[in-house]
Protein backbone atom coordinates (compact mmCIF):
# COMPACT_ATOMS: atom_id res chain seq x y z
CA UNK A 1 0.00 0.00 0.00
CA UNK A 2 1.09 3.12 -1.06
CA UNK A 3 1.44 6.81 1.08
CA UNK A 4 -0.62 8.98 -1.07
CA UNK A 5 0.45 12.51 -0.45
CA UNK A 6 -2.07 15.64 -0.18
CA UNK A 7 -2.72 17.30 -3.06
CA UNK A 8 -0.44 19.94 -3.97
CA UNK A 9 -1.55 23.83 -3.62
CA UNK A 10 -1.92 26.25 -6.11
CA UNK A 11 -1.69 29.95 -6.27
CA UNK A 12 -3.07 32.70 -8.80
CA UNK A 13 0.09 35.94 -8.96
CA UNK A 14 0.89 37.67 -11.52
CA UNK A 15 -0.21 36.18 -14.28
CA UNK A 16 -3.10 34.48 -16.16
CA UNK A 17 -1.28 32.66 -17.80
CA UNK A 18 -1.64 28.47 -17.08
CA UNK A 19 2.18 27.95 -17.09
CA UNK A 20 2.32 30.98 -14.50
CA UNK A 21 -0.39 29.48 -12.35
CA UNK A 22 0.91 25.46 -12.55
CA UNK A 23 3.78 26.60 -10.23
CA UNK A 24 2.92 24.93 -6.91
CA UNK A 25 2.73 27.09 -4.17
CA UNK A 26 5.44 25.46 -1.83
CA UNK A 27 7.79 26.28 -4.80
CA UNK A 28 6.38 29.99 -4.79
CA UNK A 29 7.06 30.13 -1.11
CA UNK A 30 10.20 28.49 -0.51
CA UNK A 31 12.53 28.98 -3.91
CA UNK A 32 10.37 31.99 -5.95
CA UNK A 33 9.97 34.19 -3.14
CA UNK A 34 13.40 33.94 -1.38
CA UNK A 35 14.42 35.48 -3.73
CA UNK A 36 12.49 38.41 -3.50
CA UNK A 37 13.24 41.42 -2.10
CA UNK A 38 10.83 43.41 0.25
CA UNK A 39 8.83 45.51 -2.25
CA UNK A 40 8.44 42.90 -5.16
CA UNK A 41 6.67 40.42 -2.17
CA UNK A 42 4.78 43.47 -1.49
CA UNK A 43 3.94 44.13 -5.01
CA UNK A 44 2.79 40.34 -5.48
CA UNK A 45 -1.18 40.17 -5.87
CA UNK A 46 -1.47 36.45 -3.83
CA UNK A 47 -4.76 35.46 -3.01
CA UNK A 48 -4.10 32.37 -1.11
CA UNK A 49 -4.13 33.09 2.59
CA UNK A 50 -0.77 30.75 3.66
CA UNK A 51 1.06 32.80 1.58
CA UNK A 52 -0.64 35.90 2.73
CA UNK A 53 0.89 34.53 6.34
CA UNK A 54 4.01 33.67 5.02
CA UNK A 55 4.25 37.25 3.99
CA UNK A 56 3.49 38.84 7.57
CA UNK A 57 6.10 37.04 9.10
CA UNK A 58 9.12 38.23 6.50
CA UNK A 59 7.30 41.22 6.87
CA UNK A 60 7.93 41.58 10.67
CA UNK A 61 11.72 39.74 10.14
CA UNK A 62 11.97 42.83 7.80
CA UNK A 63 11.00 45.06 10.15
CA UNK A 64 13.04 43.29 12.88
CA UNK A 65 16.78 43.71 11.19
CA UNK A 66 16.60 46.85 10.02
CA UNK A 67 18.10 47.17 7.10
CA UNK A 68 17.18 47.57 3.65
CA UNK A 69 19.69 46.21 0.82
CA UNK A 70 19.47 47.87 -2.48
CA UNK A 71 18.91 46.11 -5.07
CA UNK A 72 18.11 42.98 -3.29
CA UNK A 73 15.03 44.23 -1.01
CA UNK A 74 14.35 47.47 -3.61
CA UNK A 75 15.80 47.93 -7.00
CA UNK A 76 17.01 51.69 -6.48
CA UNK A 77 17.38 54.27 -3.49
CA UNK A 78 14.57 56.23 -4.12
CA UNK A 79 12.71 53.08 -3.84
CA UNK A 80 14.11 52.20 -0.42
CA UNK A 81 12.91 56.12 0.32
CA UNK A 82 9.75 55.15 -0.34
CA UNK A 83 9.80 52.25 1.18
CA UNK A 84 11.15 54.14 4.19
CA UNK A 85 7.94 56.54 4.17
CA UNK A 86 5.22 53.66 4.10
CA UNK A 87 6.62 50.99 6.76
CA UNK A 88 9.00 52.25 9.02
CA UNK A 89 10.10 55.42 11.40
CA UNK A 90 13.93 54.91 12.46
CA UNK A 91 14.22 56.00 15.86
CA UNK A 92 17.56 56.61 17.90
CA UNK A 93 17.18 53.69 19.34
CA UNK A 94 15.99 51.91 16.25
CA UNK A 95 17.97 53.31 13.52
CA UNK A 96 17.82 52.02 10.25
CA UNK A 97 20.85 51.09 7.39
CA UNK A 98 19.98 51.63 3.85
CA UNK A 99 23.28 48.98 2.59
CA UNK A 100 24.06 49.96 -1.07
CA UNK A 101 25.67 46.99 -3.03
CA UNK A 102 28.67 47.27 -5.06
CA UNK A 103 28.02 49.54 -8.13
CA UNK A 104 26.75 52.74 -9.32
CA UNK A 105 23.59 53.82 -7.69
CA UNK A 106 21.65 56.49 -9.97
CA UNK A 107 19.38 59.17 -8.37
CA UNK A 108 16.82 59.30 -11.24
CA UNK A 109 14.09 60.86 -10.36
CA UNK A 110 13.33 64.88 -10.69
CA UNK A 111 11.25 67.15 -7.59
CA UNK A 112 11.89 70.09 -9.61
CA UNK A 113 7.93 71.06 -9.35
CA UNK A 114 8.03 72.78 -12.48
CA UNK A 115 9.06 69.83 -14.28
CA UNK A 116 6.99 68.63 -17.17
CA UNK A 117 7.37 64.95 -18.07
CA UNK A 118 6.40 65.64 -21.68
CA UNK A 119 9.00 68.68 -21.92
CA UNK A 120 11.65 68.45 -24.48
CA UNK A 121 13.95 70.76 -22.03
CA UNK A 122 16.33 67.89 -21.00
CA UNK A 123 18.50 70.38 -19.10
CA UNK A 124 15.30 71.44 -16.94
CA UNK A 125 13.77 67.98 -16.31
CA UNK A 126 17.51 67.29 -14.99
CA UNK A 127 18.96 70.01 -13.55
CA UNK A 128 17.04 69.23 -10.21
CA UNK A 129 17.43 65.80 -9.55
CA UNK A 130 18.56 65.20 -5.89
CA UNK A 131 17.37 62.50 -3.52
CA UNK A 132 15.49 63.97 -0.69
CA UNK A 133 16.33 62.12 2.91
CA UNK A 134 12.87 62.24 4.92
CA UNK A 135 13.51 60.51 7.76
CA UNK A 136 15.79 60.65 10.22
CA UNK A 137 18.51 58.33 12.45
CA UNK A 138 19.38 56.25 8.63
CA UNK A 139 22.77 55.14 7.72
CA UNK A 140 23.47 54.41 4.23
CA UNK A 141 26.38 51.91 4.00
CA UNK A 142 28.65 51.22 0.91
CA UNK A 143 31.04 48.68 0.15
CA UNK A 144 34.07 50.83 0.06
CA UNK A 145 33.86 54.31 -1.25
CA UNK A 146 35.81 52.45 -4.68
CA UNK A 147 32.90 50.29 -4.86
CA UNK A 148 29.96 51.92 -3.97
CA UNK A 149 28.58 55.21 -5.94
CA UNK A 150 25.81 57.50 -5.72
CA UNK A 151 25.37 59.22 -8.79
CA UNK A 152 23.63 62.44 -7.83
CA UNK A 153 23.14 64.84 -5.38
CA UNK A 154 22.05 63.86 -1.64
CA UNK A 155 19.75 66.45 0.25
CA UNK A 156 19.53 66.51 4.15
CA UNK A 157 17.36 68.84 5.69
CA UNK A 158 15.73 69.16 9.24
CA UNK A 159 16.62 65.73 9.89
CA UNK A 160 19.15 63.95 12.67
CA UNK A 161 21.71 61.46 12.85
CA UNK A 162 21.70 60.92 9.41
CA UNK A 163 24.90 59.58 8.01
CA UNK A 164 27.14 57.95 4.93
CA UNK A 165 29.47 55.60 5.60
CA UNK A 166 32.02 53.53 2.84
CA UNK A 167 30.58 55.04 -0.09
CA UNK A 168 30.97 57.84 -2.84
CA UNK A 169 28.92 60.15 -4.18
CA UNK A 170 29.92 62.17 -7.40
CA UNK A 171 26.86 65.21 -8.80
CA UNK A 172 28.90 66.34 -12.04
CA UNK A 173 26.97 68.72 -14.08
CA UNK A 174 27.26 72.43 -13.43
CA UNK A 175 26.28 73.92 -10.31
CA UNK A 176 25.57 70.56 -8.89
CA UNK A 177 26.16 70.12 -4.93
CA UNK A 178 27.36 66.33 -3.70
CA UNK A 179 26.33 66.21 -0.14
CA UNK A 180 24.20 69.03 1.46
CA UNK A 181 22.84 69.56 4.71
CA UNK A 182 20.58 72.04 6.62
CA UNK A 183 19.70 71.76 10.02
CA UNK A 184 20.67 68.10 10.25
CA UNK A 185 23.12 66.56 12.46
CA UNK A 186 25.27 63.72 10.58
CA UNK A 187 28.39 61.63 10.35
CA UNK A 188 30.47 61.18 7.15
CA UNK A 189 33.10 58.00 7.35
CA UNK A 190 35.77 56.69 4.85
CA UNK A 191 33.63 58.60 1.74
CA UNK A 192 35.18 60.22 -1.21
CA UNK A 193 32.84 63.22 -2.48
CA UNK A 194 34.35 64.11 -6.18
CA UNK A 195 33.46 65.74 -9.18
CA UNK A 196 31.28 67.66 -8.10
CA UNK A 197 29.35 70.61 -10.72
CA UNK A 198 29.52 73.40 -7.55
CA UNK A 199 30.38 71.76 -4.30
CA UNK A 200 31.16 68.40 -2.92
CA UNK A 201 29.73 68.67 0.84
CA UNK A 202 27.60 71.61 2.03
CA UNK A 203 26.92 72.15 5.80
CA UNK A 204 24.26 74.95 6.44
CA UNK A 205 21.30 76.08 8.81
CA UNK A 206 23.14 75.53 12.10
CA UNK A 207 24.16 71.92 11.04
CA UNK A 208 26.26 70.05 12.87
CA UNK A 209 28.45 67.23 10.30
CA UNK A 210 31.34 65.28 11.70
CA UNK A 211 33.76 63.70 8.75
CA UNK A 212 36.23 61.50 9.48
CA UNK A 213 38.62 60.41 6.84
CA UNK A 214 36.96 61.47 3.87
CA UNK A 215 38.08 62.97 0.77
CA UNK A 216 37.06 65.66 -1.38
CA UNK A 217 38.12 66.01 -4.65
CA UNK A 218 37.82 67.36 -8.13
CA UNK A 219 34.80 69.47 -7.59
CA UNK A 220 34.51 72.64 -9.48
CA UNK A 221 33.93 75.07 -6.72
CA UNK A 222 34.27 74.06 -2.81
CA UNK A 223 35.52 71.00 -1.79
CA UNK A 224 33.42 71.34 1.69
CA UNK A 225 31.66 74.58 2.35
CA UNK A 226 30.14 75.66 5.65
CA UNK A 227 27.92 78.55 6.06
CA UNK A 228 25.47 80.29 8.53
CA UNK A 229 25.22 80.93 12.48
CA UNK A 230 25.37 77.39 14.47
CA UNK A 231 26.83 75.93 11.67
CA UNK A 232 29.75 73.35 12.76
CA UNK A 233 32.22 70.81 10.89
CA UNK A 234 33.98 69.00 12.51
CA UNK A 235 37.40 67.17 10.17
CA UNK A 236 38.79 64.76 11.14
CA UNK A 237 41.91 63.21 8.84
CA UNK A 238 40.20 64.61 5.65
CA UNK A 239 41.89 64.95 2.54
CA UNK A 240 41.11 67.97 0.55
CA UNK A 241 42.80 68.86 -2.71
CA UNK A 242 42.16 69.54 -6.66
CA UNK A 243 39.18 71.80 -5.92
CA UNK A 244 38.31 74.92 -6.49
CA UNK A 245 38.52 75.90 -2.75
CA UNK A 246 39.68 73.14 -0.51
CA UNK A 247 37.33 74.56 2.26
CA UNK A 248 35.20 77.83 2.59
CA UNK A 249 33.81 78.96 6.31
CA UNK A 250 31.42 82.00 6.21
CA UNK A 251 28.88 83.64 7.70
CA UNK A 252 29.66 82.27 11.41
CA UNK A 253 29.96 78.72 10.74
CA UNK A 254 32.84 77.58 13.07
CA UNK A 255 35.36 74.42 11.62
CA UNK A 256 37.87 72.14 13.70
CA UNK A 257 40.01 70.40 11.85
CA UNK A 258 41.67 67.34 13.52
CA UNK A 259 44.02 64.53 12.57
CA UNK A 260 47.65 64.74 11.54
CA UNK A 261 46.53 62.94 8.20
CA UNK A 262 44.72 65.98 7.16
CA UNK A 263 46.07 67.35 3.82
CA UNK A 264 44.79 70.28 1.82
CA UNK A 265 46.84 70.52 -1.03
CA UNK A 266 46.16 71.40 -4.99
CA UNK A 267 43.17 72.99 -4.63
CA UNK A 268 42.92 77.05 -6.01
CA UNK A 269 42.67 78.04 -2.59
CA UNK A 270 43.48 76.13 0.28
CA UNK A 271 40.93 77.36 3.26
CA UNK A 272 38.99 80.48 2.58
CA UNK A 273 37.37 81.99 5.82
CA UNK A 274 35.31 85.08 5.74
CA UNK A 275 32.25 87.50 7.32
CA UNK A 276 33.62 85.86 11.05
CA UNK A 277 33.86 82.17 9.52
CA UNK A 278 36.04 80.49 11.49
CA UNK A 279 38.63 77.55 11.09
CA UNK A 280 40.38 76.12 14.12
CA UNK A 281 43.06 73.58 13.34
CA UNK A 282 44.09 71.40 16.04
CA UNK A 283 47.66 70.33 14.90
CA UNK A 284 50.51 72.09 15.41
CA UNK A 285 51.55 75.31 13.22
CA UNK A 286 54.74 73.61 11.46
CA UNK A 287 52.60 70.67 10.59
CA UNK A 288 52.18 70.61 6.73
CA UNK A 289 48.30 71.08 6.84
CA UNK A 290 48.02 73.38 4.29
CA UNK A 291 50.31 73.26 1.16
CA UNK A 292 51.05 73.48 -2.36
CA UNK A 293 47.67 75.24 -3.22
CA UNK A 294 47.83 77.51 -7.14
CA UNK A 295 47.07 81.39 -5.59
CA UNK A 296 46.85 80.79 -1.83
CA UNK A 297 46.81 78.63 1.30
CA UNK A 298 45.11 80.83 3.82
CA UNK A 299 42.63 83.24 2.55
CA UNK A 300 41.15 85.90 5.30
CA UNK A 301 39.74 88.53 3.89
CA UNK A 302 37.27 89.54 1.14
CA UNK A 303 38.61 91.73 -1.58
CA UNK A 304 35.54 92.54 -2.95
CA UNK A 305 32.53 92.94 0.13
CA UNK A 306 33.71 95.30 2.80
CA UNK A 307 32.83 93.30 6.75
CA UNK A 308 34.71 91.16 9.09
CA UNK A 309 37.18 88.97 7.92
CA UNK A 310 37.25 85.20 8.96
CA UNK A 311 39.94 83.52 10.83
CA UNK A 312 42.24 80.95 10.64
CA UNK A 313 44.48 79.75 13.30
CA UNK A 314 46.00 76.43 14.56
CA UNK A 315 45.76 75.55 18.32
CA UNK A 316 48.60 75.00 20.24
CA UNK A 317 48.81 72.45 23.19
CA UNK A 318 48.41 75.08 25.61
CA UNK A 319 44.92 76.56 24.75
CA UNK A 320 46.71 79.47 22.52
CA UNK A 321 45.97 80.30 18.99
CA UNK A 322 48.34 80.89 15.97
CA UNK A 323 47.40 82.76 13.14
CA UNK A 324 49.76 81.70 10.30
CA UNK A 325 49.68 84.57 7.69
Amino acid sequence: MTNQQPPTKKIKMFSSESLVNAIPFEVWRDVICTKLGYSDRLNLNATCNEFNDTFLDYKQKFLKKHAIHVPQDVRTIEKAMELVAKTVDPTEKDPLRIVLDKGVHEISESDYPGNDSDSDDEFVADYYKKLHITRSHITFVGKGNDQTTILGGVDVRNQQNVNFEELAITNPKEDRFGLYFGGTTANVLKCAVKECGWTGMSVNSGSTVTATQCEFMDNRANGVSCHGKNTKAILNDCQMHHNGTGLVAFFHPVVDIHGTKTDIAKNIEGIYADRRGKVNIHLPSQHNTIHDNVERDRVQENPVYAGPNGSIANINDDGTFTHVE
